[in-house]
């Protein structure tokens, strides 16, 4: 009897654990105990920099100090970073062109995805497709024609020609998105609109776009970073060292830095990169979210 007893516990124990494991409670704890991993990893990587970007040359050098916390503070590598590289001209090259390009890709992605969303026509769905082929495409595959049209037509070493690039690789993104979000929005006041005679233009500009502000804004955010972050394109496009943008910069920093070991310069470079997309994600990441979350809850 005991035996028996015995037995129908292991059985209620062995099923239990597998409608725990079946449930998904396992692959969650183990999903968050990855995003913690994750996480931790990029603030040590993240604080490891900062702090060695306040050190000095011995003190990045040296085994015992190099994880450590630098002794005094030296903010004049920050000084030395942004007047050895030129980083202000880079800086503003880069404030232009991020800025021209998330209102170009704003304003025309915004514009597409109403037509697809809210008008019936033949091809439309072909169209949208076109637009998530795109998003597909590596940049590597371009690179080399965009190079060769842009040397045909005399836009190289331009401000405007990167800025229409970047527009350009950007709107398959952003017009799939945006897409999805139009269709989630309620046609009543578009109807309303159109009983008191408003015209489309009207219609989208003072009606639909504000209401699809939150994806807007969602989908700028990312195309900003992606702009204030590239390289690539950057680095071929631009040949003139007063129009390139901050990351070409910090390579130009690290060339230097390569034959006078000045490693805390560098990291002071690599801090100044990155200060401006850790302001942007801190006072605007409840915007992303909530703009991924109206779209999915209406969707």
């Amino acid at each position: 009897m005991n035996n028996i007893n015995s037995t129908h516990r292991g059985e209620g124990t062995s099923a239990n654990f597998w409608s725990w494991f079946s449930g998904g409670a396992i692959l969650t704890y183990l999903g968050y105990l990855l995003l913690c991993a994750w996480s931790a990893l990029t603030l040590f990587s993240f604080g490891w920099v900062v702090a060695t970007s306040l050190k000095t040359n011995r003190e990045v050098l040296a085994p015992k100090t190099i994880w450590a916390l630098p002794k005094v503070p030296q903010f004049i590598n920050f000084v030395t970073a942004w007047q050895r590289s030129k980083m202000g001209t880079y800086f503003f090259n880069s404030v232009v062109v991020t800025v021209s390009s998330t209102l170009l890709i704003a304003l025309i992605a915004a514009m597409a995805a109403y037509i697809l969303a809210r008008f019936r026509f033949r091809g439309a769905s072909l169209v949208l497709y076109y637009f998530l082929v795109g998003t597909a495409i590596p940049m590597h595959i371009i690179i080399v024609p965009i190079y060769l049209l842009y040397s045909g037509i005399g836009l190289l070493n331009s401000l405007i020609g990167l800025i229409l690039v970047y527009t350009a690789v950007s709107l398959p993104f952003s017009v799939f998105v945006l897409t999805g979000f139009f269709r989630s929005l309620p046609h009543e006041l578009e109807e309303a609109g159109v009983l008191d005679g408003a015209s489309e233009s009207t219609l989208f500009f003072r009606i639909v776009a504000p209401l699809a502000m939150p994806g807007i804004v969602t989908v700028s955010i990312f195309n900003a970073l992606g702009v204030w972050n590239d390289y690539l394109l950057a680095f071929m496009l631009m040949t003139s060292p007063e129009k390139r943008t901050i990351p070409v910069g910090l390579y130009n920093l690290k060339i230097v830095q390569t034959y006078a070991a000045d490693w805390v310069t560098l990291f002071a470079g690599v801090v100044i990169v990155l200060v401006p997309s850790v302001v942007i994600y801190l006072s605007l990441h409840r915007r992303i979210t909530s703009g991924l979350t109206v779209g999915a809850i209406k969707g």
